[in-house]
């Protein structure tokens, strides 16, 4: 290990189902490695990552501010579960008295990612997928916003590539939950992405306060760096840049963007860096105009670098970085089909074989779903409502077009939702929309509503029906389970929907798991 590690654990070390095997990334406070589960059996992955924060160790003063960070990380991805922030699957302690350095070290279970966007800009600055990679790291801070957070520490380094193309906001240990239209974090944070109303904040009792507005200036940075491998503060070091923020905020130097920065982005990154949080852009006026930039792109290809007998460690990193970023921007957002040579529904093979485990591959779910689908089962606990019945009922539902409009039946999207019923199911805390929601409604809302409403309905059915229990769930879902408790089966009316259900069910279910 050439680098030094803040959290050093030897590869073979074993914590929980987990062996330790390489190490991946290293911060102030916590160290990321591979991890494997061991042995046979279990759920979830075969392989993740590991982040051990070391809160049984350290002076008093060191141990309160590590459990603090570690705890609002936990309480972050305990809370929220959406498609553009990591999964975590566990936390764990380390009891190893033998190891004094580790015992009492917190440990998050965490998927595990193909790179992070850091890795990706010091191999190909100015990466050609820039524009989608960015409509999805706004699409995730959109979601932490409207589940009343705030990131804090927004950065390249903490934005994640996944195998299957998407992209996760990761790192949550600066993160707040707003208390009004304030939150209190820490005073840590990377200055060139802290806007310039913090880097010199006072900081009370409960840390420093910071508002979602903080994110939106740290998105106008990341962007500005995305797009043109320059920052939009001048200088040669973050002192420097510190000093160039603190005469804008002020107002005795004007904002200078690159020449480079292309014209459907200029006005977006203004935005984000208004002098003051009042002017600064919201997050959803900013998504929209972001997906709009995004969508103006072409489709990114990936360039032969050299002949694969010739190509040098450097030139095979940089190939895996631009193709983790090319299938990033051909998928990017779940509510969107994966592209190939502009042509929809082709897919790349990372994102054409996500959850092949649990999900059949070969069988035509669009791949742009995949993940969707296979993350929105694995958040139910019951066995029966699993990705293969999602994606068969997807297909008999409208064949997965995210754009169906059916008035006269008053059913939008891939799921077909009814408006006034999405109501019930859109959040993921259990309560109802506070009105009900307008049409398009984009997968990535739906699919995960539809998982909680299956999820709901499994318990309800009859334990002693005798027929399919998945195929019962499907039919509920398009009528009652009031109905199929009462029919004691499938209702007579709904038989072909439900023989429909079953066909596919066999489809996507892969051999050994039916």
């Amino acid at each position: 290990m050439t680098e030094t590690y803040a959290v050093p654990v030897p590869k073979g070390y074993r914590v929980g189902a987990w062996e330790v095997r390489e190490p991946i990334a290293t911060g102030a406070f916590g160290s990321v490695y591979a991890g494997r589960r061991t042995g046979g059996g279990g759920d979830g992955p075969r392989d993740v990552a590991l982040k051990f924060l070391p809160t049984g160790t350290r002076t008093p003063r060191q141990l309160h501010h590590l459990r603090e960070l570690a705890e609002r990380e936990v309480d972050v991805l305990r809370r929220l579960k959406q498609p553009h922030l990591v999964r975590m699957f566990e936390t764990l302690t380390v009891d190893d008295p033998g190891h004094p350095e580790l015992d009492g070290a917190t440990v998050l279970v965490l998927e595990k990612a193909e790179g992070s966007l850091a890795a990706l800009l010091d191999a190909s600055p100015r990466p050609g997928a820039g524009p989608g990679l960015l409509a999805q790291i706004c699409e995730g801070l959109a979601q932490l916003h409207r589940a009343g957070w705030v990131h804090g520490d927004l950065k390249p380094a903490n934005v994640l590539l996944m195998t299957d193309g998407s992209v996760r906001l990761a790192d949550f240990n600066m993160a707040a939950e707003l208390e009004g239209t304030h939150a209190y974090t820490s005073a840590f944070s990377t200055p060139d992405y802290t806007p310039p109303e913090l880097l010199w904040s006072e900081i009370g009792e409960r840390g420093r306060q910071i508002r979602g507005s903080a994110d939106v200036w740290a998105f106008g940075v990341l962007a500005h760096l995305v797009l043109t491998g320059v920052f939009p503060l001048p200088g040669a070091t973050p002192a420097a840049r510190r000093t160039a923020a603190a005469a804008y905020a002020s107002g005795t130097d004007e904002l200078r963007l690159s020449p480079e920065l292309p014209d459907a982005w200029r006005e977006i990154v203004r935005a984000c860096l208004s002098r003051t949080h009042a002017e600064r852009i919201g997050v959803e006026e900013l998504l929209r105009r972001v997906r709009d930039a995004a969508g103006a792109g072409r489709p990114f290809r990936l360039p032969r670098l050299l002949p694969a007998r010739r190509r040098s460690r450097r030139a095979v990193a940089v190939s895996a970085a631009l193709a983790t970023a090319a299938v990033a921007v051909l998928g990017y957002g779940v509510d969107r089909w994966a592209l190939s040579d502009g042509e929809p529904g082709a897919s790349t093979d990372a994102s054409a074989t996500y959850g092949a485990d649990v999900l059949r591959t070969g069988r035509g779910v669009p791949a742009a779903y995949r993940l969707l689908i296979v993350e929105t089962a694995r958040d139910c606990r019951s066995e029966d409502v699993s990705a293969p019945l999602i994606a068969a009922m997807l297909k008999v539902e409208n064949d997965f077009d995210p754009d169906l409009s059916d008035p006269a039946k008053d059913e939008y999207g891939i799921a077909r939702w009814t408006p006034k019923v999405l109501r019930w199911w859109m959040n993921e805390d259990g309560t109802p929309g506070e009105t009900v929601p307008e049409p398009p409604f984009p997968p990535a809302e739906s699919v995960p509503a539809m998982g909680r409403y299956l999820c709901w309905i499994a318990p309800r059915l009859d334990d002693a029906l005798r027929e399919d229990r998945r195929v019962l769930i499907a039919t509920a879902y398009r009528t009652s389970w009031r109905r199929v408790n009462q029919a004691r089966g499938v209702p007579a009316e709904y038989r072909p929907y439900a023989d429909r259900v079953a066909h596919y069910l066999k489809e996507y279910t892969p051999p050994g798991r039916r």
